[in-house]
């Protein structure tokens, strides 16, 4: 019994598995390709492409292009399965998207000194910076205060009255 436990064990693993858990699912070949430079090559099977279609990660269809990109490449397939000229690579592309062309800029915040376009009383004449529109408490917040306040003071005003006529009785 032992020996046949051994050899079970031996064969499995000397045998290869299925050879469908070795390879990963040929939609994320044209993932990895999109993934790479915005564009897909038309040289993959049909099947490729149907499966990459139904499984498109939900951002990546969102913000992206990946789904109008593996359509133009599926057929792009199709028609070079036709005997069509079409180009090796379809897509977009990242530089069409505007992608990294995103400049960003550093503002300098300085409590000491006052922002442009104000004078020494700290009101500008029409700058309309920043510092400008943060300059009072808001107006919502103040009203949502004062409620805020009026209902403490009327739960005091409870509890005070509930406990002179508990100390009458």
């Amino acid at each position: 019994m032992k020996r046949l436990f051994l050899l079970a064990a031996l064969l499995a693993v000397a045998l290869p598995g299925p050879a469908s858990a070795a390879g990963s699912p040929c939609r994320n070949k044209i993932f990895n390709d999109w993934y790479r430079d915005g564009k897909i090559a038309s040289t993959y099977p049909t099947s490729c492409y149907r499966d990459a279609l139904k499984h498109i990660p939900v951002d990546a269809s969102i913000y992206s292009s990946l789904s109008d990109d593996v359509r133009a490449a599926m057929r792009a397939s199709l028609r070079r399965a036709e005997g069509l000229a079409v180009p090796k690579q379809v897509g977009h592309g990242f530089a069409a998207l505007g992608a990294g062309k995103v400049k960003g800029a550093l503002a300098k915040i300085s409590l000491s000194q006052s922002p442009p376009g104000t004078t020494a009383s700290g009101t500008g004449a029409g700058s309309g910076s920043l510092a400008d529109t943060a300059r009072g408490a808001p107006l919502p917040i103040l009203v949502l205060g004062g409620i805020a306040l009026a209902l403490v003071a009327a739960g005091g005003i409870g509890v005070g009255v509930r406990h002179a006529r508990s100390r009458r009785q």
